[in-house]
Parts: C-alpha cells; structure tokens; sequence
C-alpha cells in the first residue's frame, strides 16, 4: 500500500441532527473516508443533541452513560484503524466499503479467493438454466474452472489464490497450459479464457478488481473450416441400405439435420407443438434454439417429413411429446465414423457436419438468399452465417461458368 493512500485515510465521528428518535435522542455516526471516497457507519449508540460536543466528536459531561459512550467510540476507532492496517497488507486496494464490513465482520472485507468466485458464479447459473443459460453453457464454465483449478496447482502449487494475484503473466501462462498440457488449439483456448475474463470482469463491476487484468490480451477467434457433405457425398449416404438397425437411424436422423439445420440438441428437444402446418398447405418448423434462443422457422422438405413419419405419428402425438428419438450425441458421433467408412466418406463426421450441410449444400448452393439461410439457421447476427457464404465459391464458379457458354458465343471482343 502506497504512502499516499494511507495518508488520506480518516474517521469522522458525528450526529446525525435530522434522524430524531422519539425520546429526543439522535444517532452517532462513523464517516470512513479513503482517498476521497467514503461511506458512513452506525455505531449503534444514540445521544442527546445537546450532550454532544461537536469539537471533540464526544459527548460532553462526567456522567457513567457518557464515559461509557465515549470509551465505546475510542475502541471503535482503534478497531477500524487496526483492521484498516491488516487489510492494506492483503490487498493492493481498500475501499471504504470494504472497511466497513471488516469492522462489522462481514465476509466481503476479507480476500476474494478467484476459484470461490467462479463456483458461485456457476452455482447462480445452474439456477437459471432453461430460463436465461444452458446446461452445455453451464459446462463449459465449469471445465475452464477445473483446468485452471488444475493449473493452480501444478503451477502454482496453491488450490486457490486471490483474485489479487491475477495478472497479465499469470493468464499467459494458464494459455500456455491450456495449448501445451491441454492439448487445446487456439480457439478452444481463447474461449477457455473468455470464460475466464467473464469472471474478472464480474469482481470489476462488484469493486473487487480495480484493474482489468485481461486489459492487453486479444481474444479473437481465427477462422476455422467448416467441414460439410457435398451433394454426392450425401447422396451416397442417402442411398446407404444396411440390416443393422441402429446405422439405419442414425443415418435417418443426420440427414433430418441435413435437411433442416437444426444441432443435436434442438433435434433432441423437438416437440410436436413446435411443428405447424398440414399434408395440405405444408409443415413448418417453428422452435427455439437451444443454444442462443434464438427463433429458427424451417419449411419442410419431403425428406424430413418422410423421415418424422417413420418414426412418429403426428396425430397421435401430445404437444410436448418428442418427434425424433435420436440416440444420445455420444452414441451417434461414434455411428456415424462407422457410416462415414461404410459410405467411403473421407471426413472425419460428426452429427455438426449436418448443419453445415444444410447451410452449404442444402441451401445456398441451390440459390436460397443468406437472409433466408440465417433465418433458418436460427442465427441472431447474419455475420454468422456468413462463414458459410465463403464455402460457396465453386457455386459462383460454376454460375459463371454456365454464363461464359451463354454469352460468349453472342459478345466477343474483335482485335
């Protein structure tokens, strides 16, 4: 603690004349200034206003009550002072507030330990997943949490440490444990670490934290390859025909998301009265996802009818009732690399891929404007959806192409 600091901290023991009880009597209160800010505390004493000697911020007189009352304050004064000089030790800032509670003996005055922090913060989102989270949101938090738990320890050899500790060094070195011993690439990192700083900046708004600790850091993602089936490829796996039950539905259920866009999840937690419409006029889509809550409306295709019509009946279905009883996500990435060898499909697939599919494949490479694509992608900034307008460069290839045989017979430069 600078020296600065600790010459403008002072106590201001005064009455509050506009605060009159019934018996005549007014409060005495404790102004605890530092370095300009303050906060007033009550000492839980009242005085007579005309007892009170504002010169000597005692009160007046040689009776028993107002010795009593006068030692009272001396011995608070000398406790704030005291628990003033064991708090400028522990941490790089005290505020008034922080004081205060110290003198009162609320946990807020002692040090704020980042990993206790992080668990009350996870703590609060369990309680608000399917209202404001999620339950994969939730995760994540808690896997940063348990790497950097583990980072503490190897490097640090400390189970927690205060949220004073954290600095610039201190967050390279937890990256580099995340790429090195981890094994994480850098995207996967830097969102390890924005749930991190998500968490510093959480102690920045409460007043624990003075300085952003993640002030220099970039956290920006690098553009990555969004893998997806071209047309032969998914036709190849349309056309699959095997004995085995299980491969049959997990290749019916990709290819319903490769026919709608939806994720494993919203997949999972489609509902009957999430799907509207009639033989006659069509079915739609119309649900929420998961992941961003964001709307997602999806006409349907035949495939997909088909594929909800062999596994389900509508008209027998209740509202909240699933549509499609897909396997678990775990279960159904491990079918699909059986598929992807059976299907002489080179990449590596998972149930994502799906999506991708439908955005590239399904819809953009047959004409459907990227306005309508991130309307049914369910995406709330079309800047996501613009990721996959990259992958359609051959489509562009091939439109011009087919308009060079146009024209080209009909306008040519003469020399």
């Amino acid at each position: 603690m600078s020296s600065s600091q600790k010459a403008n901290f002072s106590l201001v023991i005064y009455i509050s004349r506009t605060k009159t009880k019934k018996n005549g009597e007014v409060p005495v209160l404790m102004k605890i200034n530092i370095n300009g800010e303050r906060v007033v505390m009550q000492l839980q004493r009242s005085v007579h206003p005309d007892t009170w000697d504002s010169k000597k911020a005692r009160v007046g007189g040689r009776t028993n009550e107002a010795r009593d009352l006068n030692n009272y304050i001396d011995a608070v004064i000398t406790k704030t002072r005291q628990k003033y000089t064991e708090l400028i030790m522990l941490n790089d800032t005290v505020s008034p507030q922080m004081l205060r509670d110290a003198v009162l003996g609320i946990n807020s005055a002692k040090p704020k330990m980042i990993l206790e922090i992080w668990e009350d913060h996870i703590a609060g989102m369990r309680k608000l997943i399917g209202k404001e989270t999620s339950a994969a949101t939730c995760q994540k938090y808690t896997t940063a949490k348990n790497h950097f738990a583990t980072f503490l320890k190897l490097k640090y050899r400390t189970n927690d440490v205060s949220i004073k500790a954290i600095d610039h060094y201190m967050i390279s070195q937890f990256a580099m444990y995340l790429k090195t011993e981890r094994g994480c690439n850098y995207n996967t990192t830097n969102k390890f670490l924005q749930n991190f700083k998500r968490i510093t900046c959480q102690c920045m708004r409460h007043g624990w934290l003075m300085k952003d600790p993640f002030g220099n850091i970039s956290l920006s993602m690098k553009e990555v390859d969004r893998p997806y089936l071209t047309e032969e490829e998914l036709k190849r796996l349309m056309e699959f025909r095997s004995p085995i039950d299980r491969l049959i539905r997990v290749r019916d259920f990709f290819i319903f998301s490769c026919f709608t866009g939806l994720a494993y999840i919203d997949v999972k937690q489609l509902k009957r009265n999430e799907i509207e419409g009639s033989p006659k006029v069509g079915y739609w889509i119309r649900t929420k996802r998961q992941k961003t809550s964001a709307r997602a409306n999806i006409p349907l295709l035949n495939v997909p009818i088909q594929i909800i019509q062999k596994y389900s009946d509508l008209e027998l279905l209740q509202d909240d009732d699933p549509v499609i009883p897909i396997l678990t996500n775990q279960k159904m990435n491990a079918y699909l690399k059986e598929l992807s060898d059976m299907c002489n499909i080179s990449k590596n697939l998972s149930f994502h891929i799906a999506r991708h599919t439908f955005a590239t494949t399904i819809t953009m490479m047959n004409g459907v404007p990227i306005e309508s694509v991130s309307k049914m992608l369910g995406h709330k900034n079309i800047k996501s959806t613009q990721h996959y307008a990259r992958i359609v460069d051959q489509k562009v290839g091939d439109d011009m192409d087919l308009l060079s045989q146009k024209i080209g017979s009909r306008l040519s430069l003469s020399f």
